[in-house]
């Protein structure tokens, strides 16, 4: 007996009690295998394995309270964690390999082993893993000066720390300015001495040097500055991490030494990688929706308002204690809610949306194709001024989306609001109905299919008065107005990529209030 197998380009010959062995071997691993589950399993096993998950880094909103400042928020799409003091602005977002690879150096990361991408394993795949390791963790961070003076950040004073009890110091640039460790030095001790290894270095140290940060000049008011912040990798085991920045300088005295400082905290989970949603080409929120399927007509509804341009509006309200002690804060708790769902309206839809605020009895709002009242943590009241306003926003074709942004226990949110569309129907006269929305209805499918309400802050929070519905104010047949208890504009405030329904909802209002709502009056 005589079994054949290919190696290096030659041919390796078993023979005897060895070939037997063999054949025994593997007849007995297939054996096992359809025992246990089938013969497709064990075929697919044997011959197609299972692909190996791949993990990155995500801001975390649940731990940024953990920071204790009003400051730091998430961007539009949720990738970066933003630290906005006015004055200046800084953005943190982690870098996974794949991006590196793919967006940030693809010509660099074709090579293998020789590629010059110095932030990963390029396309080398390690042997004796059987996968590409990651090289270093990388975020790439964003610093505005808008107002100040002068700005500055060192890159080796900030380290990332694990839920593992790790400590990962950053990367220098280079081994003659640095204080500890540096990117050149870790090449350095793996650089061969062949000319085609000098040339790696070299392309390697070029990219570093046009990419990495480092504490050099200050970055003065209207100046920006961006750049990439490399540490050791993390153990797989990691499912938290924070980058902690140290001394992030605010200020200098009239010696031009720095004398104001600042310590920030990003926080971060491990999450699955999802390389289609990082693809520019492709990936928007709206390709991301769990169980959201486009409903029959979503196309053609959504091509409808395709590079329409349109206004959002927010209501401002009193409050009852306005006088002397609230604040803007008070009647807008979550004042990124708004901006982040016209940024999903934009990526998904394909629209320009923007922003107004106008008080509840401003004639800016007679003309609203939809507008939004975010309620809390304050009682707010209405007079009868202001419900004819709203009134009359209803009238003129417009639709309102009233929800609870701040639980309460100084007043019953859902009560008060249910009053203020009782109100409001006794306005409109005849043929106005108060209930709660079918699941069914187009608010919930006319661009993506939810099943009903999605889940809201009251459910995360498993509040005592959660109600699972939405209740809606119909008039000559058609909705016209919704009260959510749900909090849907606390999850816009600070977007979570498993978050997704939430915005799919916000879109399908705008898409309702635009289209077939205005058609039909």
């Amino acid at each position: 007996m005589e079994i054949f197998s290919k190696s290096h380009g030659k041919n390796t010959v078993l023979t005897g009690s060895r070939a037997l062995c063999w054949s025994l071997f593997m007849m007995g691993v297939v054996a096992v295998l359809l025992t246990l589950g089938g013969c497709d399993r064990a075929y697919r096993y044997m011959f197609f394995p299972p692909e190996r998950v791949e993990y990155t880094l995500a801001p975390d909103p649940s731990l940024m309270h953990l920071a204790n400042d009003t400051c730091y928020y998430l961007s539009r799409d949720s990738s970066s964690i933003v630290y906005d003091r006015r004055t200046f602005k800084i953005e943190v977002k982690v870098l996974s390999d794949y991006q590196l690879n793919a967006f940030e150096f693809p010509d660099d990361s074709k090579d293998g082993e020789r590629s010059a991408n110095p932030f990963t394993f390029a396309n080398w795949v390690d042997p004796k893993l059987g996968y590409t390791p990651s090289r270093f963790t990388v975020f790439k961070i964003s610093i505005f000066n808008y107002t100040s003076s002068k700005l500055n950040f060192d890159p080796e004073l900030s380290f990332l720390t694990t839920d593992r009890g790790d400590i990962l110091s950053g990367y220098g640039r280079e081994e003659k300015s640095s204080r500890g460790q540096s990117i050149e030095a870790y090449y350095k001790r793996r650089k061969g001495s062949s000319g085609v290894d000098n040339e790696i270095f070299e392309r390697r140290m070029g990219i570093v040097r046009q990419t990495v940060l480092y504490l050099g000049r200050p970055i003065y008011q209207g100046d920006s500055r961006e750049g990439l912040s490399a540490y050791d990798p993390m153990d797989e085991s990691v499912e938290k991490a924070k980058l902690v920045i140290k001394n992030f300088i605010t200020a200098y005295d009239e010696n031009n030494e720095p004398s104001g400082f600042l310590d920030l905290q990003f926080y971060f989970k491990r999450v699955p990688l999802l390389k289609d949603r990082l693809n520019p080409t492709r990936a928007t929120l709206a390709d991301t929706g769990k169980s959201a399927i486009p409903s029959s007509d979503g196309a053609t509804i959504a091509g409808t308002i395709r590079d329409a341009s349109f206004e959002l509006h927010q209501i401002r309200y009193r409050l009852e204690a306005e006088e002397g002690t609230a604040t803007q804060q008070d009647w807008n708790a979550k004042p990124n809610a708004l901006t982040s769902l016209i940024g999903f309206l934009k990526d998904s839809l394909k629209v320009r949306a923007t922003l107004k605020v106008s008080p509840a009895d401003s004639p800016e709002l007679q003309n609203a194709k939809v507008a939004f009242l975010f309620v809390g943590p304050l009682k707010p009241t209405f007079v009868d001024a202001e419900v004819s306003s709203l009134t009359s926003i209803i009238r003129r074709g417009g639709f309102l989306f009233i929800d609870n942004s701040a639980f309460s226990s100084g007043y019953q949110y859902f009560d008060l609001m249910v009053a203020l569309l009782q109100n409001i129907s006794s306005k409109l006269g005849r043929q106005v109905r108060l209930m709660p929305v079918p699941n069914d209805h187009q608010i919930y499918n006319i661009w993506r299919r939810l099943p009903g309400p999605p889940e809201g802050r009251d459910d995360i929070e498993n509040m005592p008065d959660k109600r699972n519905f939405l209740q809606g104010l119909f008039w000559q047949e058609k909705l016209v107005a919704v009260v959510s208890s749900k909090g849907y504009s606390m999850i816009w405030d600070q977007p979570d990529p498993a978050q997704i329904q939430q915005f799919i909802l916000g879109a399908n209002v705008v898409t309702y209030a635009v289209t077939s709502l205005r058609q039909e009056q």
